[in-house]
């Protein structure tokens, strides 16, 4: 069926209640504050006409979000055969569950659009099912969901009541919920070895799919001539490989934990190796590279809160030259009623994740004016820069570049 095709019936069904809450004389339903609890529909024409209309819009909502969507939680989907079917018995007994659990389970998956019942007592693949099977990632960020996001939610009011204000990344919901005593990747790292390597592929992957635009076109990178940028917490230096294949003058140094930056400079490529070197750092120490034109950190202040993320900016300060640039590309929370409704829900989503695992934040622009003063009064702010969404990237973070230059 189209999305035509089914907003259609959804416009038929919705023109049902309007005139049935026209002719009994009941006030029109909305979102304000003096809207009514609810609209009494008892009329079979109306009650059927509500029933198709939410079963639609479910449907409505699933097809434009796309099958990636509602990712599962503990099924394992390799049970059900790609092609064809399986009968309950025989995928209840693989997952090693009791028949009657796993009827009421994945019973409940199916009214998500996840898996199908072809005929009674057997079961097939949907396109979102089928995901989890074949896509890496989606099987990753399952596991993220259900290992790291949904304990954690279970947690949230009481860290909230516990540690209301904390600028503890110890102290956070994730924390609670797995007795930690270091911050998240410290902690999985240490502790849960398969969980911080599923974490970290989901993220780099994640990382690697959207378009290069959205750095490449962040800044006036152009503009600095034959510079040296220090890629601070660059990870295996992805970002730093699609700036230097776009601005040939431009030469990076990339710095992260050992273990990372001997993996980014395996996988270099030759062509690169004159223009970006790799260096064992931490970003809670100080900055060993004196003098560089430019200190670039993305994504990196988001994982704090803001104690952690004025000892950062305090740790560059001996290295940096009179004028030095400090450029920081991070998640954006924008300001209320200036985004389109479902961005700006899935923003504040984002922002709620962060709060979760770290006690931090995707800053909004008074919040980065606020942390940059705190820091120190040599840091100028010279502008924060939104960037809105590609088209198709829902999903993903807006960004702000945020730029300060060092005048002490």
């Amino acid at each position: 069926m189209s999305f035509t095709e089914l907003a259609e019936l959804i416009l038929q069904d919705a023109k049902v209640l309007d005139k049935y809450i026209q002719e009994n004389n009941l006030p029109q339903p909305a979102l304000g504050v003096n809207g009514p609890a609810r609209t009494p529909f008892t009329s079979k024409e109306a009650l059927s006409a509500r029933a198709d209309l939410l079963a639609n819009t479910h449907k409505l909502h699933h097809l434009t979000q796309g099958p990636a969507a509602p990712w599962l939680g503990t099924l394992n989907a390799d049970h059900v055969p790609i092609r064809g079917e399986a009968s309950f018995d025989q995928v209840a007994l693989k997952a090693g569950l009791a028949l009657r659990d796993f009827k009421m389970v994945v019973r409940y998956a199916m009214s998500n659009f996840i898996f199908c019942e072809p005929r009674p007592g057997f079961i097939a693949h949907t396109a979102s099912s089928k995901l989890l099977t074949e896509n890496k990632l989606i099987r990753s960020l399952m596991s993220m969901g259900v290992n790291e996001i949904f304990p954690g939610i279970v947690k949230e009011i009481e860290a909230l009541e516990r540690y209301s204000g904390s600028e503890e990344p110890t102290e956070s919901a994730w924390a609670i919920a797995n007795d930690a005593r270091s911050p998240l990747f410290a902690e999985l790292a240490h502790h849960h070895p398969s969980r911080a390597e599923n974490m970290a592929f989901a993220m780099e992957s994640l990382a690697t799919m959207f378009s290069d635009v959205i750095i490449v076109e962040a800044y006036d990178w152009a503009s600095m001539g034959a510079a040296t940028i220090v890629d601070v917490g660059g990870g295996k230096g992805f970002v730093s490989r699609q700036l230097a294949k776009h601005f040939p003058q431009l030469s990076f140094v990339v710095q992260d934990l050992e273990e990372t930056a001997d993996a980014g400079r395996e996988q270099l490529p030759a062509e690169l190796k004159d223009r970006i070197t790799f260096m064992t750092h931490d970003f809670f120490t100080e900055q060993p590279v004196k003098g560089a034109d430019a200190y670039f950190l993305r994504a990196i202040f988001h994982d704090w809160p803001d104690k952690y993320c004025i000892q950062i900016l305090h740790n560059l300060i001996p290295a940096l030259k009179n004028g030095a640039k400090i450029i920081m590309q991070d998640p954006f929370t924008s300001d209320p009623l200036t985004m389109h409704p479902w961005q700006d829900r899935e923003c504040r989503s984002s922002n709620l994740r962060m709060k979760l695992f770290f006690n931090a934040c995707d800053r909004e622009t008074t919040e980065w004016q606020e942390l940059i003063e705190k820091a120190d009064p040599g840091f100028k702010l010279k502008g924060i820069k939104p960037r809105d969404r590609e088209p198709g990237n829902e999903w993903g973070p807006k960004m702000a570049l945020v730029e300060i230059i060092w005048d002490g």
